[in-house]
C-alpha cells in the first residue's frame, strides 16, 4: 500500500489493492476519501459480505468537520483489532 504508515494498530495509507483488504491484517477499514475519486469503490465493494466492517466518511482537507473526525474515532474505538483509515 503507498505511504503506509501504522502507529498503535492504525494503519493510514493510499488505495489499498483487495488483496490488502482482505488479507486478514485488518479489523476495520475507514475510507475518508470522497465517491467520486477514482478507486474510491473498491473498498465497499471488495469488503460487501465480508465480516469487516467499513466505515466511510468522506472528506477532504477544505471540508473535513469536527463531526467528521468524531465519526472516524468512533470506528476505530468500535474496532476489536487494527485499523486501516484511507
Amino acid at each position: 500500500m503507498k505511504n503506509e504508515v501504522t502507529i498503535d494498530g492504525i494503519t493510514v495509507g493510499g488505495q489499498p489493492t483487495p488483496e490488502e483488504l482482505t488479507s486478514g491484517r485488518f479489523a476495520a477499514v475507514v475510507s475518508v476519501r470522497k465517491s467520486d475519486e477514482p478507486d474510491a469503490a473498491i473498498t465497499p465493494t471488495t469488503l460487501a459480505g465480508t465480516a469487516i466492517p467499513f466505515t466511510s466518511v468522506p472528506w477532504s482537507i477544505d471540508t473535513v468537520t469536527k463531526d467528521d473526525i468524531k465519526a472516524v474515532r468512533e470506528a476505530v474505538e468500535a474496532a476489536n483489532g487494527p485499523v486501516l483509515i484511507h
